[in-house]
């Protein structure tokens, strides 16, 4: 054989040989991406990265397991493990988030505003027992109200405020016309120190159900120590029994933009110092008769105040709402029940708005019934408000009852 062509053919192997050393070398170097390649020395641009992290940390001599960023895929959290939210944590792409009955987590103290955001397609499955709650809450020594942002579920059940509106705090888009929009599941389950307040008219409470539809699931929830609403619907169609408000800085429970689902076994108590309403109920205040309206059944529902001097209201039902209240206890609240706007009362007049079976203790008055105003304060039609006044589907009859049966196990916090 030629001793050129040899070498020829020598020179090309070695070539190659290096070659595809060469190539085997390149790939994703950064140890914190998803495709790091271990045996790479050459960084070829190819790493890609998740879109939330889980992380060790240690807080005050404390391991915790830090959770930041989008969630996009299903995970679980675990009970044997302390989480620590830092800041918007958002559930998307359709993945579930699983908790663990057991488990508690926490909001960072690191100068974010944590929160738990489910956006629209994806699912909460936060499954707790009466003696194994899921607890959220704060991480600070001394922890007070507004301390981090709570719970948001955005859903796409109907709403009466524009396509698409965004939750409060960049938390989310919502609505849609799903009625029967699945979300997931929270039941047992304690959200304390929440609330947390951007402006003042930007602020997020305990619990947010946002055009959130009746096929999710939701029970045994407790707001405690809230600086804003323990919950607030905005539109949708879900469900909450078993559901107490205790310490919330403003409203206890509160509805607007079309919320039309069922509440049974509800109960506030405010602290001795906050709180505003047991129940604020509107249906859209820039247009009272927006549709689909607020329309929800209210059952066994007990609304504890802080006192007659705090000159606050039991239950105030505005803006165009209507609403099946049965069966309602108001103690310690100046007013007992208050309608208003004109909306309103026509609702009360055609039989759309009712309140049977209602007791209201120690208030200065037990309804009081208020129509709209022109721009010098002036009621526009006291016609109507007389009317709604002798009209017998509000009263107040004495025979409301309030029962505490359903609280039992250590899933709640009293004041």
């Amino acid at each position: 054989m030629n001793k050129k062509n040899i070498s020829a053919g020598l020179i090309l192997t070695v070539a190659l040989a290096f070659g595809f050393a060469s190539c085997k070398k390149e790939g994703c170097t950064d140890s914190n991406a998803e495709n790091f390649n271990s045996e790479a020395k050459k960084d070829d641009g190819s790493c890609t990265y998740k879109s939330y992290t889980l992380e060790p940390t240690t807080v005050n001599g404390v391991s915790y397991t830090k959770v930041s960023g989008t969630i996009d895929e299903s995970i679980t959290l675990n009970a044997s493990t302390k989480y620590l939210l830092s800041g918007g944590v958002f559930v998307s792409n359709g993945a579930t988030l699983t908790i663990e009955a057991g488990t508690t987590i926490y909001a960072a103290d690191d100068n974010t505003v944590p929160f738990l955001a489910i956006h629209r397609g994806s699912k909460i499955n936060a499954n707790g027992t009466a003696d194994q709650p899921i607890v959220f809450t704060t991480v600070k020594s001394n922890p007070a109200a507004g301390d981090w942002g709570g719970i948001i579920v955005n859903g796409y059940a109907p709403v009466n405020n524009g396509v698409d509106p965004e939750g409060e705090g960049g938390t989310g888009k919502y609505g849609g016309t799903n009625a029967a929009d699945n979300s997931g599941v929270l039941r047992y389950v304690r959200v304390e120190y929440a609330g947390k307040q951007f402006t003042a008219d930007n602020e997020l409470n305990g619990f947010s159900f946002n055009g959130v539809g009746n096929g999710t699931t939701l029970e045994y929830l407790q707001a405690y120590m809230v600086a804003d609403d323990g919950f607030e619907f905005f539109g949708g169609t879900a469900n909450l029994s078993y559901a107490l408000s205790y310490g919330s800085g403003d409203d206890s429970f509160d509805f607007t933009y079309g919320w039309s689902g069922t509440g049974m076994n509800w109960r506030a108590e405010q602290s001795a110092t906050e709180g505003d309403r047991g129940i604020e109920g509107d249906n859209n205040s820039s247009n009272n008769a927006a549709a689909p309206f607020s329309n929800p059944t209210l059952k066994n529902i007990e609304l504890v105040g802080r006192d007659t001097s705090a000159h606050t209201v039991g239950m105030k039902l505005r803006e165009g709402t209507k609403a099946t209240v049965d069966n309602l206890v108001v103690s310690n609240f100046l007013k007992g029940i208050e309608i208003e706007h004109d909306q309103t009362l026509e609702n009360v007049l055609a039989g759309d708005l009712t309140v049977i079976n209602a007791t209201v203790n120690g208030a200065a008055s037990d309804i009081s019934i208020k129509g709209s105003k022109d721009a010098n304060g002036n009621t526009i039609n006291q016609t109507l408000v007389d009317d709604a006044k002798a009209s017998s589907n509000v009263k107040v009859d004495g025979s409301g009852t309030a029962s505490t049966s359903w609280l039992t196990g250590s899933w709640y916090r009293n004041l």
